[in-house]
Order: structure tokens, then sequence, then C-alpha cells
């Protein structure tokens, strides 16, 4: 995965780096996809992919009720911000592919609103949507000036310049 722009250096991906990617796309993933195999509806999708993999539906399934927004709208969040900090980290800015993914999520529930997508649209959805990417763009900024840049000096986050 080339992690520059076409303006940035080209040299090998750095280990901070590395760390940013499962750190910000990864752990997302993880955490969405725990929510959906542990108490979502085995009717989706994804169940049909455990099943390919020889895996059972019940594999984790806690008997423990969720929130509602945490069941429906945090995955969604943590698709948008996992999609957006992987745009960033190719892109290194925010260029027009980073948020190809909040435009999907929040035209796809739009969408949904209109009859054109199936499913229920949800305001919910979309401050998760929204709040996905801004979180990931802050988070990667910061990360980006603290362990990519380097321009924190390791004096209590003095910015030396």
């Amino acid at each position: 995965m080339a992690l520059h722009s076409d303006n940035e250096r080209h040299g090998p991906v750095s280990t901070n780096e590395l760390i940013m990617a499962v750190v910000f796309i990864v752990v997302p993933i993880a955490s969405g996809a725990i929510v959906y195999v542990g108490w979502r509806s085995t009717d989706l999708l994804v169940f049909d992919w455990l099943a390919w993999l020889g895996i059972p539906e019940d594999v984790f399934r806690p008997d423990i009720q969720l929130p509602r927004w945490l069941l429906y709208s945090f995955p969604d969040g943590c698709w948008v911000f996992a999609g957006t900090s992987w745009m960033l980290l190719i892109w290194r800015r925010l260029h027009a592919w980073v948020y190809i993914f909040a435009v999907l999520g929040i035209g796809g529930e739009i969408g949904q609103g209109l009859g054109y997508v199936p499913g229920t649209f949800d305001w919910n959805d979309i401050s998760f949507y929204v709040g996905g990417f801004l979180l990931s763009y802050l988070g990667y900024e910061y990360a980006k000036t603290r362990f990519i840049d380097g321009r924190f000096t390791g004096h209590g986050g003095a910015c030396c310049g």
C-alpha cells in the first residue's frame, strides 16, 4: 500500500505509518465487525462469508443488550472512519478521494430517505458518518503531526516550530 501522494516523499513506509494504518483502519473495521457478528441478525451477508470460511454463525454471540445507536449506527461510523483514514494515509492531505466514504454513506442514507436505496433513513447514521469523517481527519492530523512529521518534541507536547 503506497502511503504517499505525488508531491510527497517516495521512500519506504515507516513503522509509525504502519501503526497508524492498524489503529486508523484495522481497529475500526474490527470494532464494527464485532458488533455485526455479535449482535446483528444472522440474515446479514457477513454470516454467509463466515459460513464460507467454516465459522459457525454463533461463534461470538454475547447475551448483552446494546443501545440501538451502537447496534445500528456505530458500525457505519467505523466504516467511514476507516475508509477516510485509508484515503488520508494514501493522499496525506484533503484530496477529493478523502471524502468518498462520507459521500457514499450520506448519499446512501439520503437515497434511502428518497426510496432509491433499500433500507431505512436514519439521522443517527448520518451523524455517525459525519462523526467518523471528522474524527478520522482530526485523528490523522494529530498523529501525522506527532508521529510522522515529528513537529512535537518530547517535552509535554510543546511544538518546536
